[in-house]
């Protein structure tokens, strides 16, 4: 399998004998998958004539098992459980399992020790999508991407829900964040190069409860002190609060720290009591690190928003500058 190609993710249906499932549940453990519905030597697949046989013809889908693949053993070891481990060999067939009826599961595959998973079926760490519930003997998972995710999720502790909150909302907002938000990002890039994206966030902070006024700073040409948008908000106290904003158009992380000079120089020179800078980039540690430090040096908060954020700030906000549903 090369680098760029996705591997399949094959479920094994339930076995129904409860001894047979801890029996194959060990087998995975100890290197080897298996499915049933092969107690004959006229079950084995590697030869021709038994390949067409009728009785053969669901058993015949395991000669596309690929080593890279996955296989995930359903109600396994016991209901409600599942097992699963990558695949390291082609199809084979031996002596199988000895169990209640006699020899079976002598189709099988070998597997990575390493790789064996053991999670339930209500395991937050699994993803939503990633469809487990009773299916055929022998299908595929069509979430790939998915599976994989919650593979690795498994390395890691579950994610802790909000009160009444479901496993479906938590995966549904974090899917809108990672995917939604920064599509939303790229097309404000996009649309909004240079001074026009300072002109769009104007409108977006002039919609927030709290701020008094905004002022388009580089609007007029020169230079612009270090702000591009002076925002004048007023707390619950009634007390007013000057915000330095930088804008970013840009695409890709954002590396340059430039932006964080800029504020520095703005609060310092337009008495500001705090900065912002807002990136279309991705963020990234380095920016951060910048961010953090010029912020405990000149005594001043600076926020950042970047990537996502800034849709996800222009949504809160402003929803009706990015949707035509919303009334004007």
């Amino acid at each position: 399998m090369s680098n760029n190609e996705k591997p399949t993710i094959w479920a094994f249906g339930r076995v129904k004998e409860p001894k047979a499932r801890l029996l194959i549940d060990e087998s995975v453990r100890n290197g080897k998958s298996r499915f049933g519905w092969s107690s004959s030597d006229t079950s084995n697949l590697l030869d021709e004539n038994n390949y067409w046989r009728e009785e053969n013809r669901l058993q015949r889908r395991l000669l596309d098992v690929k080593p890279g693949d996955w296989i995930v053993h359903r109600n396994t070891p016991d209901y409600g459980e599942f097992v699963a481990a990558r695949v390291t060999s082609e199809y084979q067939f031996d002596e199988g399992l000895e169990c209640s009826w006699g020899t079976d599961f002598r189709h099988c595959f070998d597997v990575d020790k390493e790789t064996v998973v053991q999670f339930n079926r209500d395991d937050l760490r699994i993803l939503p999508t990633v469809w487990l519930n009773q299916r055929p003997r022998l299908q595929k998972i069509s979430a790939v991407d998915d599976f994989l995710a919650s593979i690795d999720n498994l390395k890691g502790d579950p994610p802790e829900l909000g009160e009444g909150d479901s496993k479906e909302e938590y995966y549904l907002r974090a899917k809108m964040d990672k995917e939604l938000l920064s599509v939303a990002t790229e097309f404000i890039h996009e649309t909004h190069k240079g001074k026009k994206l300072e002109g769009f966030l104007a409108k977006v902070f002039r919609e927030i409860p709290g701020v008094e006024e905004v002022d388009e700073h580089g609007k007029g040409g020169g230079t612009d002190h270090g702000a591009d948008l002076i925002v004048t908000m007023r707390d619950p106290l009634g007390l007013a609060r000057r915000i330095i904003v930088q804008v970013k158009s840009y695409e890709g992380e954002h590396r340059d720290l430039g932006a964080v000079e800029q504020v520095k120089t703005g609060i310092k020179d337009l008495e500001g009591d705090a900065g912002m800078i807002i990136t279309t980039a991705k963020k990234t540690g380095k920016l951060e690190a910048e961010i953090e430090k010029i912020s405990e040096k000149i005594g001043r908060p600076i926020t950042l928003l970047a990537g996502p954020e800034v849709s996800a700030f222009v949504i809160k906000h402003a929803p009706k500058l990015l949707f035509n549903l919303y009334p004007r």
